[in-house]
């Protein structure tokens, strides 16, 4: 690309004030890159998209500003607050980047229709929402139903392909077909992992779908896996921006990424039923794991372990976060997980797989950048 053409000077530009004192603006000198830079820092990510937009210098520090942000998590409440702010509108307000996929953790069983995310974010950004039986937030594992919303959201990864699929209704062939489709597009540039999620009504057809996917998995390295069954799933996706049935009852739901990330995932199954044996689990882990500049941790453990199976609270989070100390946290509690212990370079027997799991925790690893 060319050099950027040189802004325009208005030093000639003179304004008499009420002193009859002339006053001289000069954009040279206030909006240089050094400047701009310091104050989109400062801009949450739908408004340092719409900065981008103003002109190509600005587009130029926009860009270079969105290099330096990776995925975001936080922890909010839903309902109105004491600020009158709705929580919808905090969540814009929280986010640096501009989002391509959201994952909203409910900690309650339903999910209504003031849960439509699709006016806030881009027409390409799905939301799927999650109401569970509890959510997890960096070394918290808040287990109680209340108010609380766990929100996470990966960005635009350029190089990376984030596919979402999913099936509102009966399960139907185009449903399989779309799934198998998009799982084998992916050939020169395998999937590196699969996200499943699923109602109770949608668990056995989900379970089947995750093994024979799986199993036409051709490559030596199966694609890491992570989610699990929850009480109510929907999502606002961007083939229905604005619609009055959004958002919409999905019984299954499946993601898939692919080319410029890597993914791990571990199963902690019911046989790791102490701490220490959990710490060991996951020191392991870790020496498996090799991190690039963005990661995001997402954790998915079955409502039986947690208080349950400890007798304390945030057992399983606490040590992954004592070991993975700058990755950030989130998940929550449902009635099944998916999984897959994924260990690189080391080739996987996909015959026969099997990623549901019970009374387990899966934790997951997505780096990039």
């Amino acid at each position: 690309m060319g050099d950027l053409p040189k802004k325009r000077c208005y030093k000639n530009a003179k304004v008499t004030s009420n002193t009859n004192k002339e006053k001289v603006f000069d954009t040279d000198k206030y909006l240089t890159y050094d400047v701009l830079s310091i104050v989109f820092k400062y801009l949450n990510g739908m408004d340092l998209l719409n900065a981008s937009m103003v002109c190509r210098s600005w587009m130029e520090v926009a860009n270079d500003e969105k290099r330096t942000r990776g995925g975001d998590t936080f922890l909010t409440r839903y309902g109105i607050a004491s600020t009158g702010i709705h929580y919808k509108t905090r969540i814009v307000h929280k986010l640096k980047s501009k989002p391509a996929l959201g994952l909203v953790f409910k900690s309650c069983h339903s999910v209504c229709k003031e849960d439509c995310h699709c006016t806030l974010f881009p027409k390409d950004c799905a939301v799927i929402t999650l109401g569970t039986y509890g959510v997890v937030f960096n070394n918290k594992e808040m287990e109680e139903a209340s108010d609380n919303v766990v929100c996470a959201f990966l960005p635009k990864i350029p190089g990376t392909t984030i596919e979402v699929i999913s099936c509102k209704k009966n399960f139907t062939g185009q449903y399989y077909s779309q799934l198998f489709a998009a799982f084998e597009g992916c050939e020169n540039d395998r999937p590196k992992c699969l996200l499943f999620f699923c109602n109770l009504e949608g668990r056995d057809s989900t379970k089947s779908i995750t093994k024979m996917l799986l199993e036409r998995c051709d490559h030596a390295v199966k694609p890491s896996v992570w989610g699990g069954v929850v009480h109510d799933l929907y999502i606002c996706n961007s083939k229905n921006f604005k619609s009055e049935n959004c958002p919409q009852l999905a019984y299954s739901i499946a993601v898939i990424l692919s080319g410029s990330v890597d993914s791990w995932s571990v199963v902690i199954n019911k046989k790791y039923c102490s701490k220490q044996l959990v710490e060991m689990r996951l020191k392991a882990f870790k020496d498996l794991v090799s991190l690039r500049k963005h990661s995001m941790g997402f954790m998915f453990a079955c409502c039986e372990r947690g208080q349950n199976m400890f007798a304390e609270c945030n057992v399983e989070s606490s040590i992954f976060k004592k070991y993975f100390p700058k990755i950030p946290l989130v998940g929550c509690f449902g009635d099944g997980e998916f999984g897959y212990t994924i260990e690189p370079n080391k080739t996987s027997n996909v015959k026969n797989a099997h990623c549901y799991k019970e009374r387990s925790t899966v934790f997951l690893i997505i780096t990039y950048g």
